[in-house]
């Protein structure tokens, strides 16, 4: 799954850890070990809300997927990287034996 991080959505750090499927304690661990990190994001290490550059942070480095609801649905579609993605199915697409053209990309894509 590829994340698409909300730049507007605070994350909790109980959140985080739940969909890390770790302990409150093990997840205070990892972030202990990355607080110079933080500090140079200018994060509060006792800050129980963490900022999107923050999450998409930890979500990249502890390989954390974030669920639908935390994501923004929106940048997918106007990132240049989709666009060009969806472009280059839409004009040559191999299926069932032969050289087809995609016209209606599924929304689970």
């Amino acid at each position: 799954m590829i994340n698409i991080y909300d730049r507007h959505r605070f994350v909790s750090k109980r959140q985080l850890a739940k969909l890390a499927g770790v302990s409150d304690r093990t997840f205070s661990r990892y972030l202990a070990s990355r607080r110079h990190i933080f500090e140079e994001m200018g994060i509060n290490p006792h800050a129980r809300l963490l900022p999107p550059q923050a999450v998409k942070y930890v979500c990249e480095d502890y390989c954390i997927d974030l669920p639908p609801e935390l994501q923004d649905p929106k940048a997918a579609t106007m990132s240049p990287l989709y666009r060009n993605l969806i472009r280059e199915l839409q004009l040559s697409t191999y299926f069932n034996g032969k050289w087809t053209r995609v016209t209606e990309i599924p929304p689970d894509f």
